[in-house]
């Protein structure tokens, strides 16, 4: 029976009561590596051997491989008492490695401007690893989604004390459909691009000529023209591949997951930008945009950048900080960062006037804003 590893940085003696025994073959050993528990424990009843919490009884042996740090505890089952004995294994960390770019890929080659590509990669040697464009520095194993409005190549890069190591990938934007292209997604759309976890999405697509269809994650095989309910529980890109004689194309969406609200607390958008709640922050700030009229104007205030910089508009938006929208904004290499709103005017010459209602901490903070219109901000996403 395996338990869970954990990694072990100083050996010890085991810690045992008078007659009572727990010893190990090894007490430093490499991850992995297996260790012989070996105890006798006086006494009736069984024992409670953490971590685990697995019943054994007063006497016996047992094989476990630690990863990391692990303290082994054998307690009186049922007790709320200290253990009766305890071990600490040591494993020894792994020798640096040479770093090296295992995987890096792009969930999509080939895209139209703005839609959603998952860039994903694992890299050994390293914790971290910086992308450009944009000098983000992000774990060895993980992924993150962009829309490029422009082809643009991505280089992945690692770097430890024996070297280092890169590997680029290029996405390319099509300015229009490409014409006597292969299969072509003629509609792929979502009832909705924001949900609580579980909730039900509806997603809709209709491909012109006999084309087969599948979608992603998961691969499924569809008929070129219907729709799916979805539950996510996270965030996710959806890919729909369409393929027939001549070749292929995609389309994807991506589904934004934001916490559920307590149901018994009001939703305070000031503290979102407190908590540096973006997802959750973006979503109100679509929903109040959404309300107000086609042609309404707003003044957009000089910030953006990265979740952090939330909490400067909770900081020095005083009063009005509850009036700020906070939007989408993508750059053009595909990062998303983010805007902040303030405000709806029937015209541009009365979003002007009102600049001078703003708080002085908020044009000391962030400038003079600028008016544009509420449904035509740059570097809004496209639908």
């Amino acid at each position: 029976m395996r338990l869970p590893a954990l990694c072990v940085l100083l050996a010890a003696a085991p810690v045992a009561a008078q007659g009572f025994s727990l010893t190990a073959s090894s007490t430093r050993v490499e991850a992995g590596q297996s260790v012989e528990l070996d105890w006798s424990i006086p006494g009736q009843g069984p024992l409670r051997l953490e971590p685990g919490g697995l019943r054994m009884p007063r006497q016996g042996r047992l094989i476990v491989k630690p990863l990391a740090t692990t303290t082994y505890q054998l307690s009186e089952e049922g007790l709320q008492a200290p253990p009766v004995a305890q071990i600490l294994i040591t494993v020894i960390p792994p020798a640096v490695q040479v770093p090296e770019v295992c995987a890096f890929e792009p969930s999509a080659s080939t895209v139209l401007p703005g839609e959603p590509v998952v860039l994903r990669w694992q890299c050994n040697g390293a914790a971290k690893v910086r992308l450009e464009p944009g000098g983000l520095e992000l774990d060895g194993k993980s992924e993150v989604t962009v829309t490029p409005m422009e082809s643009t190549k991505y280089t992945l890069s690692v770097y430890n004390a024996l070297g280092g190591a890169s590997k680029s990938v290029e996405v390319k934007v099509l300015s229009t459909p490409v014409k006597g292209a292969p299969a072509a997604t003629c509609a792929f759309d979502a009832d909705k691009k924001f949900c609580y976890p579980g909730d039900p999405v509806t997603l809709t697509w209709d491909c012109a000529g006999n084309a087969k269809v599948r979608l992603y994650p998961g691969g499924l095989e569809l008929d070129g023209k219907g729709s799916v309910t979805i539950t996510p529980a996270a965030t996710t890109v959806y890919t729909l591949s369409v393929s027939n004689a001549a070749g292929g194309s995609s389309r994807s969406l991506e589904i934004t997951v934001v916490p559920r609200p307590k149901a018994d607390a009001p939703r305070d958008p000031v503290a979102l930008f407190r908590d540096a709640q973006l997802d959750e922050a973006i979503h109100a700030g679509e929903g109040a945009r959404a309300k107000l009229p086609k042609d309404a104007w707003t003044l957009r205030l000089v910030v953006s950048g990265r979740r952090e910089g939330l909490k400067s508009l909770a900081i020095n938006g005083g009063a009005a900080a509850k009036d700020f929208m906070v939007l989408p904004f993508i750059r053009k290499d595909g990062f998303r960062w983010w805007q902040a709103c303030w405000g709806s005017f029937p015209s541009h010459a009365a979003a002007k006037r009102a600049i001078r209602a703003l708080p002085p901490s908020v044009l000391k903070a962030f400038g003079r804003p600028m008016p544009f219109q509420a449904h035509d901000l740059p570097g809004a996403p496209k639908d």
